[in-house]
């Protein structure tokens, strides 16, 4: 099991790549933290949606469950979903999140060769007898060479066994990412868990005196500000699906850093966003969008997650013109829970129906509307 500690905005790790990590022979624990362009609307502008907060360097197993909401009531998933690769720390917060809701496909999905973290099957046995799991951060640091940014996170791990007893594990997990911005064709590959070192310890002592010197390589770092809850400016890397909101926000953010394989990555599959060479055209006269969002309701059923978000989307165009567009964004995704076989499917945007209007307040009017089902 893996964690991560907070880590530098992604695209600038400074230093020397870390030396490699291998597995530790003993198993890891269940580890767990809480943890557009010109008439038509572009397929992502900008967003000043919902801030965003760093991942807790300590944190606690959240629930197992979820209750599923209804139309225009309580938004799913609930608070306690954690999904976001915006640093290593983050990573690891939403991998353990994952661990402690029992959603193991999604687990598994965070590591960037599952194949690393051995056959899915053994690997969700691995946590059969883990009831939860914590997870405290100590020394980051990271590394850049050719393209390839990579990070490491010391961590300790209290795992929780359903027997009532309690494993303590210290030791250090390597991430990597090659940069988004250099990523020129889909898919796009995310912010992963790469390698894991981690052993039992017998004290939190030994698990202090471990995490000090567990990773090595690199250079020490600090985590990157947390943004402003309007702020999606290409001084920060976003990346979190753990809400509608919190991906429109990573799709403008990418957008506005031009990480445009990064941007096509937060559509669905099946969604109307159409080939990935038509969608990076269509933003080349823009140079920056913000969003605002809305009122965001939900729809489950069968399984299947629905969210729609009024928003309101400025896009500053070559030249210096600004478009305003409004309108909603359908997001989708099937109930983390029940998603038992890899690859695993996140929160991803299903469809966009936006206008072109001529000022805010008729793009008030617009998001004052509901959005259709």
């Amino acid at each position: 099991a893996c964690i991560p500690g907070p880590t530098a905005t992604i695209p600038t790790p400074t230093n020397t790549v870390p030396a490699a990590v291998t597995p530790s022979a003993t198993p890891a624990p269940a580890t767990a933290t809480t943890a557009a362009a010109a008439t038509t609307a572009p397929a992502a502008t900008t967003a000043a949606p919902a801030a965003t907060t760093a991942a807790p360097t300590n944190t606690t197993g959240a629930p197992a469950t979820a209750t599923a909401g209804t139309p225009g009531g309580p938004v799913i998933p609930p608070a306690d979903y954690i999904d976001n690769r915006s640093d290593g720390v983050a990573v690891l917060t939403s991998y353990f999140n994952a661990i402690n809701r029992h959603e193991y496909g999604r687990a598994y999905g965070y590591w960037e060769d599952p194949a690393t973290a051995g056959a899915f099957a053994a690997f969700m046995a691995g946590y059969v007898d883990t009831a939860s799991v914590a997870m405290t951060t100590g020394p980051l640091g990271a590394d850049a060479g050719a393209g390839q940014f990579y990070y490491t996170v010391a961590v300790t791990l209290h795992a929780a066994k359903t027997d009532g007893t309690t494993q303590i594990f210290a030791g250090c997990y390597t991430l990597h990412v090659s940069n988004p911005g250099i990523q020129g064709a889909p898919p796009f590959h995310p912010l992963g868990i790469r390698t894991a070192a981690i052993s039992a310890v017998a004290s939190d002592a030994a698990a202090a005196s471990a995490m000090a010197v567990a990773c090595t390589g690199g250079s020490p770092i600090t985590p990157q500000p947390t943004p402003g809850p309007t702020d999606i400016g290409a001084n920060f890397y976003l990346d979190d699906r753990s809400g509608p909101v919190e991906v429109l926000r990573s799709l403008f953010n990418a957008v506005n850093r031009h990480e445009y394989v990064r941007a096509y990555w937060y559509w669905e599959d099946n969604s109307t966003v159409g080939p990935f060479p038509a969608f990076e055209a269509g933003y080349s006269t823009t140079q920056a969008v913000t969003l605002t969002t809305g009122a965001v309701t939900s729809d489950p059923g069968a399984g299947q997650i629905y969210y729609s978000v009024p928003v309101t989307l400025k896009s500053q165009i070559t030249g210096g013109a600004v478009q305003i567009f409004a309108g909603c964004y359908a997001l989708h995704i099937s109930n983390p829970g029940i998603q038992t076989d890899p690859p695993f499917h996140p929160l991803a945007i299903r469809d966009a129906h936006l206008q072109m209007v001529a000022d805010d307040a008729a793009a008030a009017a617009i998001m004052a509307q509901p959005c259709a089902p």
